[in-house]
């Protein structure tokens, strides 16, 4: 037998043949491309995932920054009230001498 023979006999099969191995280039290259696509992806989505990281640390440290400033203004107003108000006991105080150094003047101005 030769190729001419087995060709004329199996001349059907060519195509098949054909068309299985250009199926599989294709399917191996098409899987090939999708591999690379997801690798691609994933470099991509890592990239994001550091950056946002990033940020939603410095927004952190911003809070944080900010809640400091709060409570430091919180403490200073708690010490100037307490200030404020020590000084308010100290002129009823003397505002209830005066009155008393008031009324004993016109006591003795009477008499």
């Amino acid at each position: 037998m030769n190729l001419v023979d087995l060709l004329k006999k199996n001349i059907v099969m060519i195509p098949v043949v054909a068309s299985v191995i250009v199926g599989t280039f294709t399917g191996v290259r098409y899987i090939v491309s999708l591999t690379e696509t997801i690798n691609k992806n994933k470099s991509a989505i890592t990239i994001i995932n550091e950056e946002d990281l990033k940020n939603q640390i410095e927004y952190i440290a911003r809070i944080q920054e900010n809640q400091n400033h709060l409570l430091l203004n919180i403490e200073k107003n708690k010490g100037n009230t307490i200030v404020t108000n020590d000084k308010l006991k100290r002129l009823e105080e003397k505002i209830k001498q005066l009155e008393i150094d008031f009324k004993h003047f016109l006591i003795q101005k009477s008499n």
